[in-house]
């Protein structure tokens, strides 16, 4: 009896000195499996790396997952490399995304997962630890040579939470100060080279957009508490061109049709102060309930819904402003400079890409359906964009679009609404050259496509002015929804916001 209460003793002091010293834990910190998640998802393509993260809004471990995701995607071909000449491991009994994490976390991290060894993926990891460093040692240089380009991070003000002085306040407490330039004396090519010569301390007003920042990316750490409060986004500075091509202006009337994870919906009631009515929309009802969360932490006044677009009936909203379609796509033009995809070798390069061919196919077919639905809605303009690189799910789905409409030239015309921009479309269509695209080459950034349809068709006066009765009573409501009841106080000037007329020709290109 002595015996078994002096074993019972020891296995209670047992567990309180494990709880007293780390170094006893057995489980692997649950960040691992976060950021092991991220890696899957992107290699899905279902979502860019900021949208993934978003998921994790109020996660007290997110700098942490944020940090272990992206040490193995800017190490990744190294990884990869390295993870040829080690030995084989079956993919049922351990998670290769996990065991990537580690073997970033051995040669650029703190390599505190050493003390984890029960866990399978610990147990290999260090049995081929030294396999791993003499392999590093071989490629690193070679891979230096080729990768050394510095990475940049966008992101956006949100003018819900503060002004552009203000964060300006917030970023000088944190020990960051602006690079100035004068962009009458300099070109978009030469802001590039400012931009990736930032130092850690340093950020940029974008050239293009005045609600935009760039900074070097190792400054992501210490913007987190920005972005955890809402006074930041961190959105690819590419999605901006759909919310530019909208030409919003105060009183619209809005949808987003596909709006999960909801970053554009936030740009847009961003920028006009939340005076406006947006329609946030999407099938997806997971997604849908994350972009909530997301909408409402960063102030953004909305009417939600969880439907199939192409079953809405477009009578409930026959007087949109603007309808903005970001259909589900390949996501192939995603993280240019945060690449995470598999390599192919031999055979199976074959085999991938009629995969890849097929999947697009499928999505553009779903594409066009989101396009033909969104014409029985008659908006005033219609933005239609992706983050796919490839035509087949661009331009061409645009051109079958007029083929099987043949009266919709007579509806709509397609508009170029960024002179400016120096990436245009694909294609030898008569639209292309009106087309905004975007890639890391050309624009620094990820791949985007956009493109804008305007309507032809003439309103009466009686018509407009029920447009205008309709536009009041949307915007009152919109003041008193069931997603967010609380008055926003606007912190953008208001010297920046277009004041909308109340005439139907204002919205109409000839």
């Amino acid at each position: 009896m002595a015996t078994k209460n002096r074993n019972k003793r020891q296995s209670n002091s047992n567990r309180t000195e494990e709880k007293k010293n780390p170094l006893k834990r057995q489980k692997l910190h649950k960040a691992y499996y976060s950021a092991a998640n991220v890696l899957w998802q992107l290699n899905e393509k279902s979502g860019s790396l900021n949208s993934l993260m978003n998921r994790f809004t109020g996660d007290k471990c997110i700098k942490m997952i944020y940090a272990l995701a992206v040490k193995v995607l800017k190490n990744h071909n190294i990884i990869e490399q390295i993870q040829t000449k080690l030995p084989d491991f079956d993919s049922n009994e351990m998670n290769s995304y996990l065991i990537e994490i580690l073997i970033a976390e051995l040669l650029f991290g703190e390599k505190s997962f050493l003390k984890y060894r029960r866990k399978d993926e610990v147990k290999y990891v260090i049995e081929n630890r030294q396999k791993i460093i003499d392999q590093y040692a071989k490629v690193k240089n070679i891979e230096n040579e080729t990768s050394n380009d510095p990475w940049i991070r966008y992101i956006r003000i949100n003018y819900l939470k503060n002004s552009k002085t203000e964060l300006m306040k917030k970023l000088e407490q944190i020990e960051f100060k602006q690079r100035l330039y004068s962009k009458n004396d300099i070109q978009f090519d030469q802001f590039k080279t400012i931009a990736l010569s930032l130092a850690i301390d340093e950020y940029l007003v974008d050239y293009h957009f005045e609600d935009v920042f760039v900074f070097n990316d190792e400054s992501t750490k210490k913007l987190t508490p920005l972005y955890e409060d809402g006074s930041i986004a961190m959105q690819d500075k590419s999605s901006l061109l759909a919310i530019e091509a909208m030409n919003l202006e105060e009183n619209m009337i809005i949808m987003d049709a596909c709006a999960a994870p909801g970053m554009k919906t936030s740009a847009i009631a961003s920028r006009l102060n939340n005076l406006c009515t947006i329609y946030a929309n999407d099938k997806d009802k997971k997604r849908f309930n994350d972009m909530k969360i997301l909408l409402k932490r960063n102030g953004v006044r909305f009417k939600s819904s969880t439907e199939d677009f192409t079953q809405i009936d477009p009578t409930k909203y026959s007087n949109l402003d603007c309808l903005l379609l970001d259909p589900s796509c390949s996501g192939s033009g995603i993280n240019r400079r945060l690449e995470y995809t598999h390599q192919n070798h031999g055979d199976q390069s074959t085999e991938e890409n009629l995969n890849i061919k097929k999947r697009c196919e499928n999505l553009a077919k779903f594409q066009l359906a989101i396009l033909q639905s969104a014409i029985a809605f008659q908006a005033k303009r219609i933005v239609y964009c992706t983050c796919s690189k490839y035509q087949i799910e661009n331009e061409d789905v645009i051109e079958k679009l007029f083929e099987m409409n043949l009266d919709l030239k007579n509806q709509y015309e397609i508009i170029d609404p960024m002179p400016e921009w120096p990436l245009r479309g694909q294609g030898n269509y008569s639209f292309s050259l009106k087309c905004l695209r975007a890639d890391y080459e050309t624009t620094m950034t990820n791949g985007f496509f956009c493109c804008v349809l305007q309507r032809l068709q003439q309103q009466s006066n009686s018509d407009q002015s029920n447009d205008d009765d309709n536009k009041a009573e949307n915007i009152d409501n919109n003041n008193h929804h069931d997603d967010d009841d609380d008055e926003m106080e606007s912190k953008k000037p208001k010297k920046k916001l277009k004041k909308r007329k109340s005439m139907a020709n204002d919205f109409i290109i000839t």
